[in-house]
C-alpha cells in the first residue's frame, strides 16, 4: 500500500508541475505582454511627436493611434488569459456538483443505476 501511495503522490506532483509550466509558458501571456510593452513605447513616442512628424503622416498622429491599439490588443490578450486559464495537457476539468445533496449517482463509481435491483 505504501508503494502505491508514493506512486500516486509522485504522479500528482508531476501533474501539478506540468500545469504550472503550461500556465507559465502560455503563448497568450507572451503575446499580450509584448504587445502591451511595445504599445506603451509607441504611445509615448506618439505623445512626444513633433509637428513635422504629424505633418508627414497627413495630419494623423500615427504613433499615438498605433500605440493605443497595440496596448488595447495586449491588454485583451492578458484579460483572455486571466478569464480562461490554461489547464494541463491531458487534464480533464473537474465536474462541479449541481446541488447540495449530490452524492455518487448514476454512471459514477459507487453509484447505483435506477432499477438495478440492489436495495
Amino acid at each position: 500500500m505504501s508503494e502505491e501511495y508514493e506512486y500516486r503522490h509522485e504522479v500528482e506532483d508531476l501533474q501539478q508541475k506540468s500545469a504550472t509550466a503550461a500556465r507559465l509558458f502560455d503563448v497568450r501571456r507572451i503575446i499580450g505582454g509584448l504587445f502591451a510593452i511595445y504599445g506603451i513605447i509607441v504611445l509615448i513616442a506618439g505623445f512626444t511627436a513633433s509637428d513635422a512628424d504629424v505633418k508627414k503622416a497627413s495630419g494623423i498622429n500615427i504613433n499615438l493611434w498605433t500605440g493605443a491599439c497595440m496596448l488595447a490588443v495586449g491588454l485583451l490578450f492578458l484579460l483572455w488569459m486571466k478569464l480562461r486559464p490554461l489547464s494541463a495537457p491531458g487534464a480533464e476539468p473537474k465536474p462541479e456538483p449541481s446541488g447540495p445533496g449530490d452524492g455518487p449517482g448514476a454512471g459514477e463509481p459507487g453509484g447505483r443505476e435506477p432499477g438495478s435491483g440492489a436495495g
